[in-house]
């Protein structure tokens, strides 16, 4: 009976300690713990960090290589604002230190995370620790702005424009009045009879062209 039950009491406990197991894996495996899987970590200097936040992935050449671990800010040496994003990236994942990286957006309002593009320097990748420099993304005021001034200047040239064609009709309105005064001359039939019968009595009396009245200078 006593053999039973230990029997027992040794069931109960391996169960136990199974669970306790799968347990702590399960919370190593969501949480911040890292015990097996091999990586460094890299810094990333931004002016703006366009809403990144910890915890956001790291994506080396497209593919999901790391996470955003800790985000501080500081000021360089013109009292600038200077934002430093520290990631933990997989081993196998080299970051050459001519590598280009700016905060990107999944979709339209999607989520923020780190984008990183390789350089040629593989033979110089960054070391634990190694800062990159990223590229500034742009806020939203500065595409409100730019489209702001793109909008007015479009007004100005419209403007521009319209006085443009406003003279250019009325130019073409005093050529088409010069022309119907042309075309009237030409049209006359009195200014045609006066016309050839100038140049027939030329051809009878030629010295004409030669003869100037008394008076005339």
């Amino acid at each position: 009976m006593a053999d039973r039950a230990r029997s027992v009491e040794f069931k109960v406990g391996l169960f136990v300690f199974l669970g306790l197991v799968v347990l702590v894996w399960f919370v190593l495996l969501i949480g911040d713990f890292k015990l097996m899987r091999v990586g460094y970590r890299i810094n990333v200097a931004f002016g703006f960090a366009n809403g990144i936040k910890v915890g956001a992935p790291v994506r080396i050449a497209g593919v999901d290589k790391g996470e955003v671990k800790e985000i501080a800010l500081s000021h360089d040496a013109d009292n600038k604002p200077l934002i430093t994003i520290s990631a933990w990236i997989d081993g196998d994942a080299k970051v050459p230190s001519d590598s280009r990286a700016w905060v990107n957006t999944l979709g339209l309002l999607g989520e923020k995370y780190l984008e990183i593009i390789p350089g040629e320097a593989y033979g110089t990748p960054l070391p634990e620790g190694g800062l990159l420099r990223g590229e500034d993304p742009t806020s939203v005021q500065e595409v409100t702005d730019l489209t702001k001034d793109i909008a007015l200047q479009a007004k100005d040239t419209l403007a521009s424009l319209q006085d443009v064609l406003g003279s250019l009709d009325a130019v073409l309105g005093d050529v088409q009045e010069g022309r119907g005064t042309v075309g009237k001359l030409f049209t006359d039939a009195s200014l045609y009879t006066d016309i050839e019968e100038m140049f027939a009595d030329l051809k009878l009396h030629p010295w004409k062209l030669l003869y100037r009245p008394k008076g005339v200078q």
